[in-house]
Order: C-alpha cells, then sequence, then structure tokens
C-alpha cells in the first residue's frame, strides 16, 4: 500500500495553514498595537529567583528612563509600569525601518509568597531593573528541631 505524501494533519506546524495563520497574526498584533518581532506579548522580559530570604526579580527595559518606571506590590502582586519614548528624528529623516517599540506598558507578576514592602528595593542601571523582594519573617521556612526520644 502506498501512502500519500500530500495529506498532512491541519494544526501541524509547517503545514500552509498553520504558517498562514501565523502570518494572520503577527499583521493583526501589528495592525492593533501590539508587540513585534519575536519577544511576543509580555513586556518587559523578566527573569526571578527565589529564595529562603525572598526574591530577586531582573527586567530588561532599554530606552526606558528611571522616572517613567513605576514599581508597586499589592499582597502578593508586583505591577511593573511605566513607558519608553521613541527616538527623535530629524527634520528630513523618515523611517526605514522601526522594531523597537515605544509607549506605555504594564506588567503584573503573581509573587510565590508575602514580601516586607517597606524593605523592598529597587536599582536601574544600563537598561536593567533590578527588584530585590525580601520575605516577611513570618513567611521564611523554620527549621523543626527533632526531639531525641
Amino acid at each position: 500500500m502506498m501512502w500519500r505524501n500530500s495529506y498532512r494533519m491541519p494544526m501541524r506546524p509547517g503545514n500552509a495553514w498553520w504558517n498562514e495563520m501565523r502570518r494572520l497574526n503577527r499583521r493583526m498584533d501589528y495592525v492593533f498595537g501590539g508587540t513585534r518581532g519575536p519577544i511576543g506579548r509580555e513586556y518587559p522580559l523578566l527573569n526571578a529567583w527565589a529564595n529562603d530570604d525572598g526574591l530577586l526579580l531582573t527586567a530588561d527595559i532599554p530606552g526606558a528612563a528611571e522616572e517613567d518606571l513605576d514599581i508597586s506590590v499589592d499582597g502578593r502582586t508586583l505591577t511593573l509600569s511605566g513607558s519608553r519614548h521613541s527616538d527623535e528624528l530629524p527634520e528630513s529623516a523618515r523611517h526605514f525601518r522601526q522594531e523597537r517599540t515605544s509607549g506605555s506598558f504594564s506588567r503584573a507578576v503573581e509573587l510565590p509568597f508575602d514580601v516586607e514592602v517597606a524593605a523592598v528595593k529597587a536599582t536601574y542601571a544600563g537598561g536593567t531593573l533590578e527588584i530585590e523582594l525580601p520575605r516577611l519573617p513570618e513567611e521564611k521556612p523554620r527549621k523543626i528541631a527533632l526531639n531525641g526520644s
């Protein structure tokens, strides 16, 4: 029995239907002001590390001014918002290619534990925002001593 290679599943990545859907999705993002390029819809991109003492969160926000960033903690939700301004063009210039986005952004992150809001520290240098979020003392893990019999 011979198998025909022309049959493909409709949702399989790599076929023409799937590629056309991805192209249309990118076009809709462009038309409605979504992000362009491979970074996706979440901005800013961030990393977070947790240990017994707290959480360290870093976010790449190149081109933003420190005074345009806003960080808030409400319960177990950290909200990072701000804006990036577009480059000023000389009077006779026009864009040849524009991939860097500008405008306002906001990202909310659910934290794995309650934090001591008064002790939160944030620094912004070289386009990278670093936020230290210490745990509340009652949220820190405790070692339980075993009583021998």
